[in-house]
């Protein structure tokens, strides 16, 4: 058995990497819709991101959880030296991906007069939305691969893929935005971006692991060990994009497509702070995978109770700075016309707080086999979500989008951990959390007073008074022991 130091030492390694290299590529990717926004008109931006959403929520039902299900199984594989399993698990996943890529392809294509004309109500969306058809095909392969790196703790190439993906898009919208401003340029931009990502990556991989050298033999009980962990995954995914997707598609056919783009600056800008969460929780999936095989329960327990802490106090100072700044964030970003977004933004930053807190639990459920908890908890948060949109969207627009994303958010965290102290017995730190709270209230009152009396241009006085407020909020939970020097510096040091 592998020792406590040595998993320690994977863990902050592999999510040094990961943490970096999400950075970066969510830096990227946040630039990729500053630029789409300036170069395009706010009606183009929403129908963009309206086709977006709605071939997102269709191509979940793609690969069918296979993807996390490599994840959960191959180093299973690995730690029983069966690498004829894994190839044979990969194939078996690629083949059904191309069957359903083809099926839903062809629903799409057949019904593309009719979303074009009753849906998004204009006709630029049918040959928008045929090409999206081909970046879901390309996109979907992509996260098919990130899945199989994943599976192999490979991590730098599973978050690289992020990385140079953003990158690349990036590079190509910005060179042929200069010979044509258009929504298709977007598009083609993307499509070019996944075969050549696609190319390079499946060429590492296929390095990494040697592919070729074991044959295929497609075994029944495989693909139903697949399907079974695959299918409750895929339940699981509709439930979170019901909840991040349905919002902007009940918003397309009750509110116009202008509110659709300013709501599609404000989600993504507040879930940029997600990466942290995420990060993490990419780590923690097979690694919990892997001590939950070895019936290690204390070293899962004890990990989770940690990050669970660190995680919110890092989350919290950045919800508050971008909740008191958000109006001056759209307008620096995206322009005065994406300011109007700023109260939803306020409203959606308070619900990050509790969907990181839960992206960390799922990992969990996942890594121990038992990803149908998360999946009931989402669908339940979806289906809420999806019945108030039809309610509060037509007369509140955004504003009533975001409200509800913070009430399924909130029930998707509270659910998860009642559920988790069932499990494992993990101990929610519930004062540390509240102590935080507390430190980030005092934030915000030395940031309203900084703002009082300091006499420095706008954006001088934004920094100076957050710096200031940073330090307040940092020695607060030093002096109330949230955070434990000791502590860290134990970590740091396994």
């Amino acid at each position: 058995m592998a020792s406590g130091k040595s998993y320690s030492q994977r863990a902050v390694k592999s999510f040094a990497v990961v943490f970096i290299i999400n950075i970066i590529a969510a830096f990227l990717g946040y630039l990729i819709r500053i630029v789409l926004a300036r170069n395009l008109t706010l009606a183009d931006y929403g129908l963009f991101f309206s086709v977006f959403a709605l071939i997102n929520f269709i191509a979940i039902f793609n690969n069918l959880g296979l993807g996390e299900a490599l994840v959960k199984y191959i180093p299973d594989f690995l730690v029983k030296k069966k690498p004829g399993e894994i190839k044979n698990s990969i194939v078996i996943v690629i083949c059904t991906y191309l069957l359903t890529s083809i099926i839903i392809a062809s629903l799409l294509v057949i019904f593309s007069n009719e979303l074009s004309e009753h849906y998004f109500k204009t006709s630029v969306a049918l040959p928008l939305l045929l090409l999206f058809i081909i970046i879901m095909f390309f996109s979907n392969l992509r996260e098919l691969l990130r899945s199989a790196y994943q599976a192999f703790q490979k991590m730098t190439f599973y978050a690289g893929i992020y990385l140079a993906e953003n990158a690349l898009i990036l590079i190509m919208l910005i060179f042929f935005f200069v010979f044509s401003k258009s929504i298709f340029t977007a598009a083609y931009s993307y499509i070019v971006t996944y075969v050549i990502i696609l190319i390079i990556f499946a060429f590492l991989f296929l390095k990494t692991f040697q592919f070729f050298n074991y044959k295929f033999s497609f075994k029944k009980e495989l693909a139903k060990i697949l399907f079974k962990f695959g299918l409750p995954v895929t339940l699981l995914g509709v439930g979170s994009i019901v909840i991040l997707y349905t919002d902007t598609l009940v918003l397309t056919y009750f509110r116009s497509l202008e509110e659709v783009g300013v709501y599609n600056v404000v989600v993504p800008t507040a879930m940029l702070l997600l990466f942290f969460t995420n990060s993490i929780g990419s780590v923690l999936f097979p690694m919990v995978s892997e001590l939950w095989a070895k019936k290690d329960l204390k070293k899962i327990s004890q990990g989770l109770e940690i990050l669970e802490k660190y995680s919110f106090a890092v989350l919290l100072p950045l919800v508050t700075i971008m909740f008191i700044f958000s109006n001056t964030i759209l307008r620096l970003l995206f322009g005065a016309a994406y300011a109007s977004g700023a109260t939803a933004m306020q409203v959606l930053l308070i619900g990050i707080l509790f969907m990181g807190m839960f992206s960390l639990s799922s990992m969990v459920f996942a890594g121990i086999g038992k990803p149908m908890i998360s999946t009931k908890i989402l669908l339940l948060g979806g289906a809420i979500n999806l019945i108030l949109n039809f309610f509060l969207i037509p007369r509140w627009g955004m504003l009533g989008a975001a409200f509800n994303s913070l009430l399924a958010y909130f029930l998707v965290f509270i659910l998860s951990v009642f559920k988790l102290r069932k499990l494992i017995k993990v101990k929610m730190p519930w004062l540390n959390w509240l102590k935080t709270i507390i430190a980030g209230i005092a934030m915000v009152l030395v940031i309203i007073f900084m703002q009082n009396i300091l006499v420095l241009p706008f954006y001088a006085e934004i920094i100076l008074s957050c710096l200031i407020a940073g330090l307040v909020y940092v020695g607060l939970i030093l002096l109330m022991r949230i955070v434990n020097l000791n502590e860290i510096k134990s970590i740091i040091g396994r």
